[in-house]
């Protein structure tokens, strides 16, 4: 039996029988029990609800046991959480970290923190150096429109425009205090990083689907543009126009949630790494309050037809789902960090949990928003 949460993506479906059959003459639907108590087809993306089938590494012998492939889309995969912090070893030392911790860490901290997993800086004589000087950036001109927030630059693609440059500093300069943004400036990135750094905010363009590895420092097949990749954070066009989705998001959600990945990694780098589990903790704590509150039980029915023309048909109740913040310590924050700027009131499943305004937030997380 499967059983597949409301808006689940399903990529993949294994149908083990033991009979001789064809994969690609099976089929097999998705069906949800509306509010009439009638089964429906959930739809894919396209607004079908075709599903298509393959062999995969098949034995056709009869009495194997053998597997086939499905696919299809129903939305969004909505991920559980992980219930326990885990604190992996050794623990570092005071002189291994580029900041000195505010508390006794338990664990192992992000790389971002470790002295010798940074990026050598070519300007020092000792890349072990915490007063180090900070990654050059020079912005291409001939991409990007860009201007640097007081350390924190934020670089816009030429398809996008000036005008969203101006909205995109402004942005910047009212969520994030001066101080910090300095401080994005002297952020240095991983090794394992393709860039150096500094952190730095990029805007493309959705209407062009401008993707990650179109910028001059990649280069590269890097997919998206809605995400933080160490020292980029990426975001689109449309975050500063009508919002994501055509508007199903508020103007600026995607990139303060971006923004605040960004941010994490230079707090836990630059002022106390100690913050990886100090997040971690609160996530520990909270995550549960992100359980999304039915009013009923969502019951679902899955059917497959095979070659030989057996039908396979399976009722499940839906299993409990989460908010994308219970979704592991770095989805908290920022999740949290959005809601404090009071841009997750039009989002369905934070209003079933409760939690989509900033009032709701400080009232049920007072430690989270102090």
């Amino acid at each position: 039996g499967g059983k597949f949460p409301v808006g689940t993506l399903i990529s993949h479906v294994e149908l083990k029988e033991h009979a001789s059959h064809r994969a690609e003459a099976g089929s097999l639907s998705l069906e949800c029990l509306n509010e009439n108590g009638r089964w429906i087809a959930v739809k894919d993306d396209d607004g079908a609800d075709g599903v298509k089938g393959g062999e995969e590494d098949g034995d056709e012998r009869e009495g194997k046991e053998t597997p086939f492939s499905f696919s299809f889309a129903g939305g969004r995969e909505k991920k559980k959480r992980v219930k326990k912090v885990v604190f992996e070893l050794p623990v570092p030392k005071d002189e291994e970290l580029l900041s000195k911790p505010s508390r006794h860490l338990n664990g192992r901290v992000h790389s971002v923190c470790y002295k010798a997993e940074l990026h050598e800086n070519p300007l020092s004589s000792s890349s072990s150096s915490s007063s180090s000087p900070p990654p050059q950036f020079t912005p291409d001109r001939k991409f990007y429109h860009a201007e640097c927030c007081e350390g924190l630059w934020v670089c816009v693609s030429h398809r996008c425009g000036k005008d969203i440059l101006a909205k995109a500093c402004a942005l910047v300069r009212r969520t994030i205090p001066e101080k910090q943004r300095s401080l994005w400036g002297a952020f240095r990135s991983p090794k394992w990083a393709k860039d150096p750094g500094p952190m730095r905010i990029v805007v493309l363009d959705n209407r062009t689907n401008e993707e990650a590895g179109c910028i001059p420092e990649l280069q590269d097949g890097s997919r998206g543009r809605n995400g933080t990749s160490c020292p980029f954070v990426f975001t689109s066009r449309e975050d500063f126009e009508e919002g994501v989705g055509g508007g199903s998001w508020k103007p600026f959600q995607l990139t303060v949630h971006e923004m605040t990945h960004g941010a994490d990694m230079v707090i836990r780098q630059l002022i106390d790494p100690y913050f990886h589990y100090q997040v971690a903790l609160l996530w520990e704590k909270h995550a549960d309050k992100f359980l999304i509150q039915r009013q009923k039980q969502e019951t679902y029915r899955w059917t497959a037809i095979l070659a030989n023309g057996r039908q396979v048909v399976r009722e499940e109740q839906a299993p409990e789902r989460y908010c994308y913040a219970a979704a592991n310590r770095d989805e908290f924050l920022a999740e949290c960090h959005t809601i404090a700027q009071g841009l997750h009131e039009r989002s369905d499943d934070y209003k079933l949990c409760s939690l989509s305004t900033p009032e709701e937030l400080g009232k049920a997380m007072p430690d989270v928003v102090a």
